[in-house]
């Protein structure tokens, strides 16, 4: 999975358990609503790379 289009903010939206607060890395913004960590970062890159470590640990929830 790759990180798709921006939202119109300019943000990468990434959807994760909560769990996955303590993963993520600087320079990205979180949201928590609900049961759900909203992960916000401009850096395509930085997006990829915590796509990537959540989907290993099982923790990347998939869009309904």
């Amino acid at each position: 999975m790759e990180a798709g289009k921006r939202d119109p903010k300019g943000f990468f939206v990434i959807l994760a358990l909560p769990e996955a607060e303590g993963l993520v890395p600087p320079g990205c913004e979180l949201e928590r609503v609900g049961d759900v960590l909203i992960i916000k970062t401009k850096s395509r890159s930085l997006a990829n790379r915590v796509i990537r470590t959540l989907k290993r640990k099982g923790l990347l929830r998939e869009p309904e």
